[in-house]
């Protein structure tokens, strides 16, 4: 029994020797050779986002040339050299003749780097691209391609800018945790969060009426001047982006750009490029349509966060054709560097602003417009006889929709327009934002108002507002009407969500014309899909009477330049101002009545004169 004792004692230490021995060899083996647990995950993104993965370097074991066993992988070892690979994953070199490092001093993958590895990617760099879900994107690394790997987001999103990121597939010496380790001092997880910056952009518009202000749309006169804002983000580009751009565009249309105005309000303390100076933060250049600000590359590059830009000018309407409703849109757009790896991929966004000028008894749209020629008819001039029935009776069919009236129009009669009842005459401007003579206007032969020296065409290019219409001259055998008439143009609008398309920020075209186009020809293309505000009618009310108010209403399919005109009664039967056929009687104390005084007071002195002679003469007998 002792024996049998003895002999299990020996096997026991035998077997507790070879697990020692076995133990030791695999854990020199798994120094070696890194456990497997192959995952990398990419968080913080928004779902449809494509990530595309790069393995930037790998593990090559004790293979001459590596660095702890990591050895950069094409095309990124041409700047990942093995000094600076030992820089960036054990420590930068107390005397670069040597391989002595400082571990204390390890920069890692910065900014700089990034971008440098960034700009070495070309279309045939090999790369797994992930498609994002649940804010994610994740890649299973094969076994014999772990490393460390670079993953350069393109997003769903047209206004999102995403830096590059840095994941390891999950090594550890030990397999005990989730990091992987090459140096104490240099830990990259397999799980890494994306730095995105979402590029913002919105114009307003405001003038001096206090109830427009600060608003995607405008009405406006012509000459007047309207105030814009322009406020926009710049991306955190930082050292990634090389050579970074952004600009903002803005295109006026039927307005004039006062060059003067155009100031960068934020950031505050930036250089504006001055001639040919080479160092500046931004340049601005400007034409009477518009303007255009630039950042610098230098400048672009120390912005590591997201940056609020705001931009304000001012532009004066210079419509100059009589038209009735202006629907011109004005646009800004950015373009900004969407892609560290390629400096011709850039995003772009827009936004846009409207102006709307009316009139009275006008074209229903200007000469652009596919309504050309058709007239509105909110006044009709028309003579009655004593009892109020039409002198002469003539058919009219509107313009716009086909509906008949009957009037009894009546012309030369003569009419000012004032901006209040203390009989302020409106003073319409020109171009340049400078006064011209008070309107003279005139009924035509159809009654419709018109002004002197304008054809056709009636009162045009007013802002909307409250105006007083009032006859200064009958035509001949009419009497007068001494009614100040109360006119209020009112306008609305609709917010309308549009999706346009450019492959250059500069030119953007519809929905439906993108979608004309070929496979091919679309592959250039990027959307954009913006809110904008849109006229959606308005309305004409004289003396308050809304039953004889003419409303016009537009069916807007999300462009500005795309209307369909309709009116609603009873446009059709227009607010008459009436001429009474007759003689205008003179003014209580005009001078008729001061005429028959003189006349009288002159008899009745006759008269004194004569009485007075005949006694003296009687006396004198």
């Amino acid at each position: 029994m002792t024996k049998v004792k003895r002999m299990l004692a020996i096997f026991m230490t035998l077997a507790m020797v070879l697990s020692m021995t076995f133990a030791m060899g695999a854990t020199a083996f798994a120094e070696d050779e890194p456990a497997y647990d192959g995952k990398v995950t990419v968080t913080g993104l928004t779902d449809g986002d494509i990530a595309n993965f790069y393995q930037v370097v790998e593990w090559v074991g004790s293979a001459d040339g590596n660095v702890g066993g990591w050895k950069a992988v094409a095309p990124f070892s041409s700047y990942l050299t093995k000094a600076k690979l030992t820089e960036i994953l054990k420590g930068v070199a107390d005397d670069p003749a040597t391989t002595d490092v400082d571990e204390t001093v390890n920069p890692g993958i910065t900014s700089e780097i990034a971008g440098e590895l960034a700009k070495l990617i070309t279309a045939e760099t090999p790369k797994t691209s992930k498609t994002a879900a649940d804010g994610k994107a994740e890649l299973t690394i094969p076994e014999n391609k772990h490393g460390l790997y670079m993953a350069l987001i393109t997003p769903v999103n047209a206004d999102t800018v995403y830096n590059p990121v840095f994941v390891a597939s999950d090594y550890n010496k030990t397999n005990t945790s989730a990091s992987w380790s090459i140096t104490e001092n240099a830990t990259y997880s397999d799980t890494s969060a994306a730095k995105k910056s979402t590029t913002e952009l919105k114009k307003t518009a405001s003038t001096t009426e206090d109830n427009w202000d600060d608003k995607k749309w405008t009405t406006t006169a012509i000459g007047d001047t309207v105030s814009y804002t322009v406020e926009t983000t710049i991306p955190g580009y930082g050292e990634v982006y090389t050579n970074p751009t952004f600009k903002i565009t803005d295109k006026l249309t039927d307005l004039k750009l006062k060059a003067n105005t155009v100031t960068l309000v934020a950031p505050a303390g930036l250089t504006k490029k001055v001639g040919d100076a080479t160092e500046y933060d931004y340049e601005v250049t400007t034409s009477d349509t518009g303007y255009t600000i630039s950042f610098s590359a230098a400048y672009l590059k120390k912005v590591k966060v997201p940056t609020a830009v705001k931009v304000t000018y001012d532009a004066i309407v210079t419509t100059t054709a009589p038209v009735h409703v202006n629907t011109e849109k004005n646009e800004v757009a950015t373009e900004f560097s969407h892609n560290p790896s390629d400096e011709s991929d850039h995003g772009f966004k827009k936004d846009t602003t409207q102006h709307y000028t009316f009139s009275i008894d006008a074209d229903g749209l200007g000469s652009d417009s596919t309504q050309s020629g058709k007239k509105t008819s909110e006044i009709v001039k028309i003579g009655v006889d004593a009892s109020g029935n039409p002198i002469t009776e003539t058919k009219t069919t509107s313009e716009i929709s086909p509906r008949n009236y009957v009037t009894g129009p009546l012309a030369e009669a003569k009419f000012r327009l004032y901006t209040d009842t203390n009989g302020t005459e409106y003073v319409p401007k020109d171009a340049s934002g400078n006064d011209l003579q008070p309107l003279k206007i005139v009924s035509g032969a159809d009654g419709r108002l018109k002004v002197e020296g304008a054809s056709e065409y009636g009162i045009h290019g007013l802002d909307a507002g409250t105006y007083y219409l009032e006859e200064v001259e009958a035509p001949a055998g009419y009497v007068r009407d001494t009614v100040k008439h109360k006119i209020v143009i009112a306008a609305q609008t609709t917010e309308r969500t549009v999706t346009e398309y450019t492959k250059n920020g500069q030119t953007w075209i519809s929905e439906a014309a993108y979608n004309a186009l070929s496979d091919t020809e679309k592959a250039d293309y990027k959307s954009y899909t913006f809110k904008t505000d849109v006229l959606s009618g308005y309305t004409v009310t004289i003396d308050d009477n809304t039953s004889a108010t003419a409303k016009y209403t537009f069916k807007n399919n999300g462009t500005d330049a795309e209307i369909d005109w309709t009116e609603e009664p009873p446009v059709e039967l227009p607010f008459p101002i009436t001429n009474t056929q007759g003689t205008e009687l003179p003014s209580t104390g005009g001078i008729g009545t001061v005429i028959f005084y003189v006349l009288g007071a002159a008899l009745v002195i006759g008269c004194g004169i004569v009485l007075v002679s005949r006694r003296r003469i009687q006396k004198s007998k």
